[in-house]
């Protein structure tokens, strides 16, 4: 279903009319009900009906003349469905729930194995939001129930490694959003949290999760691309119409959304233009009206209107190499000027992510480069350790949902055979991270490259029962074992695993 109008496209129905003349309602019928097939046991004449309703929103997005036709898309489907539900819940309701569950199911299936970008994530957030906002029941009030601070961290500990100090900084953040979204009557001062840490540490992971627990749209930015936005047209409205964008164009659920802006210490070092202007000052003044809680005018199609953003939740991120040494200037500076004797002791200590996480304060970023009126808004500071070879290994194996187990269930789904990757295997790749520079990013490139040839071979190898990754297949020195149904290696294991002892007479 999520094809549906590139499908509909390849029989020839790109217009509304052409149902008329062609019978192309068929068509489109038919395909519906293929999926339906597919995540329905049983299909009712009640079912089919409200499918009718389904085809109806389908050509109602063709014949908007606002979209595009590249554009079209299921979300601009269940975009019309909305506008229905605001008129009459009570009159679209029945046949909406039900078209909810049915491309939910449908969308699922597509949505396995996908990455948090995918289209198949944006068209689920949809039919989340849907249901939280037309939807009463004791179920989903359960869903729409904020989650405190504690539960928050203990999420994201089932599926990011360590980052105490930013899962707490986050889960506190979120907590306060929320609480911001249930009060609309009352107006604050709009969160803002800065993490700082290498590339690879946790960062965009954390985000992921807290976008996933949430179900609110979130926008992922690099805000160091914004350096020449006065001269090549990308400016802050930028990343507030891709959030609009994220919320299906629902102005009151984009001004409860999420922004996270990585490489954000980019944007705070000098860039001097031909004109001899730090480019860089402006591109923060732009940032600074958006974070403190503006209306800012954005432009769509031809259409101007103004967003809030006063109740968007704005976490700032990066690596901020070398602030360090700023630290250390400001320890010396302050201990020159009260006359402290030792201080040098206090230089010598290594600078380590704990000793930055206790010196760290708004002083330290305006050396930086940050300017103070924009340092004055950020609420929160979290400080993000630099991850070694044993976290590596566990962010490999542990966390729900770990590479190893994505790439040990495909296998699993392609011929039933059983992944497995030796201790030597899993060190290999965290080293081979630590090498790249990257941390915990370069993790999935290693591992997927180790499996590549395997997961092209095995669907087509009668009897695997198991396929083992050793040192030699990570590094690319040597291919995968190939261990086959009653072959002498799995033989000699189950024997093993039985408690008895391997010896000449056994063999």
């Amino acid at each position: 279903m999520i094809n549906i109008f590139k499908e509909m496209e390849k029989k020839g129905i790109s217009e509304a009319a052409v149902r008329l003349k062609e019978g192309a309602g068929n068509a489109v019928t038919e395909y519906i009900l293929q999926h339906l097939v597919l995540v329905c046991e049983e299909i009712r004449v009640t079912d089919v009906d409200a499918l009718g309703y389904l085809e109806i929103l389908f050509y109602r997005v063709l014949e908007d003349a606002r979209i595009k036709q590249k554009d079209r898309s299921l979300i601009h489907i269940l975009n019309k469905m909305e506008e229905d539900l605001e008129f009459s819940v009570s009159i679209f309701g029945e046949r909406s729930e039900f078209i909810l569950d049915f491309l939910e199911a449908d969308t699922l299936i597509n949505a396995t194995q996908k990455t948090a970008n995918d289209p198949e994530k944006e068209i689920l957030g949809k039919i989340l939001y849907i249901r939280r906002t037309y939807f009463a029941g004791e179920v989903k009030e359960k869903a729409r129930s904020v989650q405190k601070p504690m539960e928050t961290a203990a999420y994201l500990d089932e599926h990011v490694i360590g980052q105490r100090d930013a899962k707490m900084a986050i889960a506190t953040a979120v907590y306060g959003h929320e609480k911001r979204i249930k009060n609309p009557e009352k107006r604050f001062v709009p969160d803002v949290v800065l993490l700082i840490g290498p590339t690879g540490c946790g960062k965009t992971e954390i985000m992921r999760r807290i976008r996933d627990i949430t179900g609110l749209p979130m926008v992922f930015t690099d805000v160091s691309s914004l350096g020449a936005s006065q001269f090549r047209g990308r400016h802050k409205e930028d990343i507030l119409l891709e959030l609009y964008e994220k919320a299906g164009r629902k102005k009151s659920l984009a001004e409860k959304g999420i922004v996270f802006m990585d490489e954000f210490d980019k944007i705070l070092l000098p860039a001097i233009s031909d004109r001899g202007v730090n480019v860089h000052d402006d591109v923060q003044s732009q940032l600074l009206t958006m974070l403190e809680g503006s209306e800012v005018e954005l432009k769509l199609e031809s259409q101007s209107f103004l967003l809030d953003t006063s109740r968007i939740l704005f976490v700032l991120a990066g690596a901020f190499q070398g602030i360090d040494e700023y630290i250390r200037q400001g320890i010396k500076e302050r201990s020159e000027a009260s006359g402290s004797i030792g201080f040098n002791a206090m230089l010598d200590k290594e600078m380590d992510a704990s000793f930055i996480r206790e010196n760290i304060d708004h002083e330290v970023l305006m050396r930086y480069g940050m300017k103070r009126e924009l340092a004055g808004r950020i609420s929160s500071i979290a400080v993000l350790e630099k991850l070694g070879k044993n976290e590596l290994i566990r962010i490999l194996t542990e966390p729900k949902d770990s590479i190893t187990a994505r790439l040990s269930r495909e296998l699993k789904l392609s011929c039933k055979a059983e992944l497995i990757f030796t201790d030597e295997a899993l060190e290999s790749a965290a080293e081979m991270a630590l090498k790249d520079g990257s941390g915990a990013r370069a993790l999935h490139g290693i591992m997927t490259a180790a499996v590549r040839d395997v997961l092209y071979r095995a669907p087509d190898m009668s009897g695997l029962k198991k396929v083992v990754i050793d040192e030699k297949t990570v590094k690319g020195e040597g291919s995968a074992r190939y261990i086959f149904e009653d072959s002498i290696e799995d033989t000699i294991d189950s024997y093993i695993a039985e408690g008895n002892e391997l010896n000449e007479e056994s063999l």
